[in-house]
């Protein structure tokens, strides 16, 4: 072929070419193994532009060892047979990535393969990434499992029986070198369908082509085993198998799956990877997925996943911009892509997938940055990202057997930071806040208290403020924190999981719990705090039974039967181990006992002791010394009556109790502050006697009657003379008869 064939930008880049052939070609042992030359070796895009990223080599250049073993290595000439040839440049090849395992984490692949490019021109072509050069020889015909050096080799081979030998000098090497890259911009970029690359600027240089956000699938789905289950089922699939032999090796690989959902996996590798193809009744390895299991390298898969998947660009893009982020807030950066996403469920997807392919690392603390992966993966992503239309519909396909994964172990705020901030909340004493940290933390799975006690004592205040202090500082904590006020007759899980709409096949009815749940499945290292108020109105074995046996066995929490994702809501989700429980439970007639079941799972704490000279609201509401002062010795008094046969009460009484006098004092030509006190007393103590006949019920009347004539309380004086009455004619008394 002719130098005037070619046009001026692509004559000087094969101009190029060849000086820097010819560069390394003169080179003598002693220049070869100088730093300066080896910089420049390593760092030249004259073969080929490093397109994914730039893998900084320089810790090997600097140690003389390796230069001088590349310098001398590079003088040895190839054998003249073709297998021994062959042989000869994949030994080398290896040899190379052997020598910078020392020094390197990533391997620079493109750049070894671009060296010795200029070292043996004449097996070598321009065509250095290892996608490109499978994806171009596959379109040229080529016989599969060939190895690197061969591909080249066999590339070179059928150019020279279509166009002769190599002309002369290197002018002539360097164009046929260059030749199978044009080839491939015109035969395999289109090879699988439409093209996720193109082509332009620097010659050997690509850029991804990125589908608008309406066309793209919508999220990655998580997949148990992750990236070694993908080679594990090319390499089964390599020779073409049958989906049924398929769906009979992923069975060996994740056991306890449905056939649907192992079917569904199948899918997940064709749309969500483009791995796998159909071919007829065989399902066989895309070039895309021969290069993968050949080259065991994640960025085989990053043209894919960057142009086709909504979310996975955004997220890279979020970290390249901010360096590092929490879990949460990326969390909510990718949802914001799709108004179809309602929970964290699929941006954790994303970001586990992006983890696991070496892209995302996250900290203890749960903070996430990219990888020297990806960072490279980010050089790649050129435009911004697009979100979806609000009213564009979620068309991701439902087949998917999504499993969330724990990221890293809950992180937790340092004890005295936590009882801290609960002391702020009220005047819990330490002992007791650390008794419920350490019940609720005692089990690497069961995080569940029961709070049990005298009703307004502070147990929902407790549980809410040490589900804030778990929160992390710099997030807003009601984000972790979610309360359910328990509702009589729920019999059922949906009342907190949700159901399948029974009216609409395409629906399903969640609940904030529900979304409060998938929201800590995909934070896993932060805690989220639920707390069930009133628990026992209705049977906590009933509603809460899958949680229950969940939290027991770490098995999974069932949600629906429809499929795998079904409205956004997967068919089950692990149970997660950063969800803290903490109900709250009052016993009397409206409530149910709690069964062994519960109380076997949980840690109970009771709040019977009140300390009234601990409230912490006295003196705050404006009323006269002597007046708080008769309120705290009539309460104190009436505490110490009531309280042997636990009928007294807790701080919500106290606040009602000086609220209403604050409420009474404008009123005093017709309410006196004695009137005033004595009907709080009645309307907010005595309704709680209620007893049958005993010594202990026959005390307390006894001495709360004394306490209420010693104050003067008449009309609560003359409530509790009839209680009296009603006890001793019928065996039992109740203020409401």
């Amino acid at each position: 072929m002719a130098s005037s064939s070619w046009n001026r930008a692509e004559g000087d880049w094969v101009t190029r070419l060849a000086n820097a052939l010819e560069r390394v070609r003169d080179a003598s042992l002693e220049e070869r193994g100088r730093y300066e030359f080896q910089k420049w070796w390593w760092d030249d895009e004259s073969v080929a532009a490093t397109g994914q990223g730039n893998v900084n080599v320089d810790a090997a250049l600097r140690d003389d060892s390796f230069r001088q073993w590349l310098a001398q290595r590079s003088k040895e000439q190839l054998p003249g047979d073709r297998a021994a040839r062959i042989a000869a440049l994949d030994r080398f090849h290896e040899e190379i990535q052997e020598k910078f395992e020392p020094y390197l984490s990533r391997m620079p692949h493109l750049k070894i393969l671009r060296v010795i490019a200029t070292i043996y021109p004449e097996a070598s072509t321009t065509v250095c990434d290892r996608g490109m050069r499978h994806r171009l020889a596959a379109a040229m015909g080529a016989r599969r499992g060939m190895s690197v050096a061969e591909r080249n080799v066999w590339i070179l081979e059928r150019l020279e029986e279509a166009l002769g030998p190599v002309g002369e000098g290197l002018g002539g090497l360097a164009e046929r070198m260059a030749l199978p890259w044009f080839l491939y911009l015109e035969v395999a970029k289109s090879r699988e369908g439409e093209a996720t690359e193109t082509f332009g600027g620097k010659s050997g240089q690509v850029e991804l082509a990125p589908l608008p956000a309406a066309r793209r699938i919508k999220g990655l789905t998580a997949i148990t085993g992750g990236l070694p289950l993908i080679l594990s089922t090319l390499e089964f699939a390599k020779d073409g198998v049958t989906k049924e032999e398929l769906i009979d090796h992923l069975r060996t690989q994740m056991t306890g799956y449905k056939t649907s959902s192992l079917g569904s996996i199948v899918s997940v590798l064709q749309s969500n990877f483009g791995v796998l193809r159909r071919a007829g009744d065989q399902y066989l390895p895309t070039v895309r997925g021969e290069s993968l299991l050949e080259s065991q390298d994640p960025s085989e898969l990053s043209d894919w996943l960057l142009t086709r998947i909504l979310g996975v660009d955004s997220a890279i893009v979020a970290l390249r911009d901010e360096r590092q982020m929490p879990t949460p807030e990326l969390f909510a950066r990718v949802k914001a892509f799709n108004p179809g996403w309602k929970t964290n469920f699929s941006p954790s997807a994303i970001v586990q997938w992006l983890r696991k392919l070496d892209v995302i690392a996250t900290d203890e603390a749960g903070t996430a940055s990219l990888t020297e992966r990806g960072k490279e993966w980010a050089d790649r992503i050129v435009w911004k990202p697009e979100p979806l239309a609000p009213e564009v519909p979620d068309l991701t396909p439902t087949e998917t057997a999504a499993v969330v994964e724990q990221l890293a172990a809950v992180t937790l705020p340092a004890f005295e930071s936590i009882a801290a901030l609960v002391r702020e909340s009220g005047n819990f004493p330490s002992a007791e806040i650390a008794r419920l940290h350490a019940g609720i933390w005692a089990h690497q799975r069961r995080h569940f208290a029961i709070l049990t006690g005298l009703s307004g004592s502070g147990k929902t205040l407790l549980a809410r403020a040490y589900g804030r202090a778990l929160a992390p500082k710099d997030l807003p904590s009601e984000q972790f924190l979610h309360t359910v006020t328990v509702q009589p007759g729920w019999y059922d899980p949906g009342a907190l999981l949700g159901y399948a709409n029974p009216l609409r096949d395409d629906s399903y009815v969640t609940t904030p719990f529900l979304e409060f749940v998938l929201a800590a499945a995909g934070d896993p290292v932060h805690a989220y705090t639920a707390v069930l108020d009133e628990m026992n109105l209705s049977h906590p074995e009933q509603y809460m039974a899958p949680l229950l046996s969940a939290m027991e066995t770490g098995g999974r929490i069932d949600l629906h039967s429809e499929g795998d994702i079904f409205d956004e809501i997967p068919a089950s989700i692990s149970y997660p181990q950063n969800l803290v429980l903490i109900g709250t439970v009052n016993m009397d007639e409206t409530t149910h006992g709690l069964s062994d079941k519960v109380l076997d799972r949980a840690f109970t704490m009771e709040f019977w002791d009140i300390d009234l000279s601990a409230y912490p609201r006295w003196e705050t509401r404006g009323l006269t010394p002597a007046l708080e002062q008769t309120v705290k010795a009539l309460l104190g008094n009436l505490m110490d009556a009531l309280s042997p046969s636990r009928l007294h009460f807790g701080w919500r009484v106290v606040d009602d109790v000086l609220d209403f006098l604050v409420q009474a004092e404008p009123l005093a030509t017709s309410l006196t502050s004695q009137e005033a006190l004595d009907g709080v007393v009645y309307a907010k103590v005595l309704p709680k006697l209620r007893g049958e006949d005993s010594p202990r019920f026959r005390d307390a009347l006894r001495d709360c009657s004394a306490v209420l004539e010693r104050h003067q309380l008449t009309r609560s004086l003359q409530k509790v003379a009839d209680l009296a009455k009603d006890l001793e004619s019928t065996g039992s008394a109740r203020f409401w008869r």
